[in-house]
């Protein structure tokens, strides 16, 4: 059968869509975060015991991971919030998205932070053999 507008209104609407959005989003950001933030920060922990040799950026790294972090939560909470469908899965798109960007920020500063630290050598070593010989 058919139901008219004023015969739809009288049934309640399910908020299990909304739930479900928001659940996958929010189990997905998790993930992201376990499996790919943990160990990128456990390889730049590793490189900064290497000491004087790398400058780790820890500011910039915090600040990228806890903003992305609090997006991709947004984004979630927003996504359960939306009536919209398709509105709501491409925040929890965008919400996976967001916390892989800042699950590998960490990776992208230290590996500049290297290069950055292998440009100095150079000049360190031109300075060595001019001594030396």
């Amino acid at each position: 059968m058919y139901r008219t507008r004023a015969s739809a209104s009288r049934y309640p609407v399910s908020r299990r869509p909304r739930v479900v959005r928001a659940s996958t989003g929010a189990v997905l950001v998790v993930l992201v975060l376990l499996l790919v933030l943990g160990p990128v920060l456990g390889l730049v922990g590793a490189a900064a015991a290497a000491g004087p040799l790398l400058q780790v950026p820890y500011a910039s790294i915090t600040a990228v991971v806890v903003l992305g972090v609090l997006l991709a939560a947004a984004c979630v909470l927003a996504a359960y919030r939306t009536s919209v469908g398709r509105l709501g899965w491409t925040l929890v798109v965008v919400a996976v998205l967001l916390a892989l960007l800042a699950s590998l920020w960490p990776l992208l500063a230290t590996g500049d932070a290297a290069v950055d630290s292998a440009r100095d050598v150079w000049p360190w070593i031109v300075q060595l053999v001019r001594d030396v010989a």
